[in-house]
């Protein structure tokens, strides 16, 4: 019997699989590409320009559209201090999560270029905080082909996103989250130039 009642618990309601997880997200992501008509290129443009609907697939499974690449001073590794506007929402038809940090009186996001993480890390304990849900390596890895006053929009995968740092916080909720985001428009500016 305690055995039969083990097994039986052992079969009750689980959270979905990684697998199962990154099925939604690749169906989500194909979704809003075909919604929105956009067109993926295999390389980064020769000449750095995107058209309104280009993106490229970067390495890291993020795609990347460069708007503006700005004005050409280019951030240094783990001393250039970014504040970044964007304003981004989920793609899986049950997430809720929206976001806009344009306008008068909403403080920008800051991180210091190559350590994204201490940013994010800093608000660990602060769920509401924007830092905690979008700040992300798959964000920082723009920076790698823009510079300041750049702006960009981005998909970016859950694995290169905000859950890279939520799984396995502890809270039950919080062990599902995997959430795919579109950035429909970011913009980075530095603070020590």
């Amino acid at each position: 019997m305690i055995i039969l009642g083990l097994m039986l618990g052992s079969c009750t309601k689980r959270g979905k699989s990684f697998a199962e997880y990154k099925k939604e997200e690749r169906e989500a992501i194909n979704n809003l590409i075909a919604k929105e008509n956009f067109e993926i290129l295999n390389r980064y443009p020769d000449n750095g320009v995107f058209g309104e609907k280009q993106f490229v697939l970067l390495e890291n499974g993020c795609y990347l559209n460069v708007i503006d690449s700005g004005n050409g001073n280019r951030p240094i590794m783990n001393k250039t201090v970014v504040l970044m506007r964007c304003s981004t929402r989920g793609i899986t038809p049950s997430d809720s999560l929206v976001l806009s940090i344009f306008g008068n009186g909403i403080k920008p996001l800051e991180f210091v270029y190559g350590n994204i993480q201490a940013a994010k890390m800093n608000n660990y304990n602060n769920s509401i905080s924007p830092e905690y849900w979008f700040l992300s390596p798959g964000v920082e890895s723009a920076l790698e082909h823009v510079g300041e006053n750049a702006v960009v929009r981005m998909i970016i995968p859950f694995d290169n996103g905000q859950s890279e740092y939520l799984y396995g916080i502890g809270s039950a909720y919080q062990n599902d989250v995997r959430v795919p985001m579109y950035y429909d428009r970011i913009r980075f500016v530095f603070d020590d130039y």
